[in-house]
């Protein structure tokens, strides 16, 4: 004879394999937890954030939505705290009107509130089908240590957040459809 729980071992048996696959599947399966950051609001700004695809590569995928009906436009903000690059393309649709010396800002904020210039404007052709694409690249040091001026208006690297301000010095039209894609690394 055998020393157990008797009848009830076999009870206890199966009620203990389909607990330990539970944990299982809630543990081991990557997809099991949202990411930190997929809790809460966004954190900057009203849908800042929303079309941003993470890549398990550390990479950052956006395309941030701008609406550009004059002469300026910011577009919404992307988490961009590791980010070291950035890869931009804004591609036109359709334009309404001759817009002339148009260029994208991209600016980074350290706290939410305050925006400082990264890098310098890039100059767009803003013309129906027009593709624009340039890079942004973080400054490696000289040394181990390097520390740059202090700045109330401009940025060396990517903060929490990151946008682009559209602006046309010259002429502008009344509207321009734009599908921005974005790259962070």
């Amino acid at each position: 004879m055998r020393a157990g729980l008797g009848s009830q071992e076999s009870g206890f048996k199966w009620w203990l394999v389909l607990l330990l696959a539970a944990l299982g599947a809630l543990f081991l399966n990557p997809r099991g937890w949202p990411p930190v950051h997929a809790a809460g609001p966004a954190p900057y700004g009203a849908g800042a954030g929303t079309h941003v695809q993470s890549q398990p590569t550390g990479v950052v995928t956006d395309t941030p939505a701008i609406t550009i009906a004059g002469a300026t436009a910011d577009t919404a903000s992307t988490p961009t705290t590791t980010a070291h690059e950035a890869q931009i393309q804004w591609t036109f649709g359709a334009v309404t009107g001759t817009y002339t010396t148009c260029t994208a800002q991209a600016k980074t904020s350290y706290d939410g509130s305050t925006w400082l210039t990264l890098g310098s404007a890039a100059s767009l052709t803003v013309t129906t089908g027009a593709v624009n694409a340039w890079t942004i690249l973080e400054q490696a040091p000289t040394t181990s240590v390097t520390t740059s001026a202090v700045s109330s208006t401009a940025a060396l690297g990517f903060g929490q957040a990151t946008k682009f301000t559209f602006a046309c010095s010259g002429g502008y039209g009344t509207s321009a459809a734009a599908s921005i894609s974005v790259i962070y690394r």
